[in-house]
């Protein structure tokens, strides 16, 4: 199987993404945010639901170049991720919070890559 670390990581992202859409209040919950920010931040799991679904997808059904692509293009969102919540929620110690899990999920994704791409290559 091309890119299985990569795709596994599109499974996990898929389940995260689930639990997000069943819990919606749950992103909220675990930024330490308060209660008002309840239906911003609900909508915010059902907007990462939207993009990371097709981008998982991708991953799992359109094959090496699909995997790559959808490799970058989650590397991309989790950076975007960490720039707007390490900058937008609710307190300094959500902020870091936020922005350490985006940015180390980006991390994560970019190493799956790398270690499949020399092993494809090998």
């Amino acid at each position: 199987m091309d890119y299985p670390l990569t795709k596994a990581l599109a499974v996990a992202t898929l389940g995260y993404s689930a639990w997000a859409v069943a819990r919606p209040d749950a992103l909220r919950a675990q930024l330490d945010d308060p209660a008002e920010w309840r239906q911003p931040v609900s909508r915010l799991a059902f907007t990462y639901a939207g993009r990371d679904v097709p981008v998982s997808t991708l991953a799992l059904l359109g094959g090496a170049q699909g995997a790559r692509t959808a490799a970058l293009l989650r590397i991309a969102g989790d950076l975007t991720d960490a720039l707007t919540l390490g900058t937008t929620a609710s307190s300094a110690a959500s902020r870091k919070k936020a922005a350490a899990v985006a940015a180390g999920y980006g991390v994560v994704n970019a190493l799956a890559l790398v270690v499949d791409e020399r092993r494809r290559r090998a």
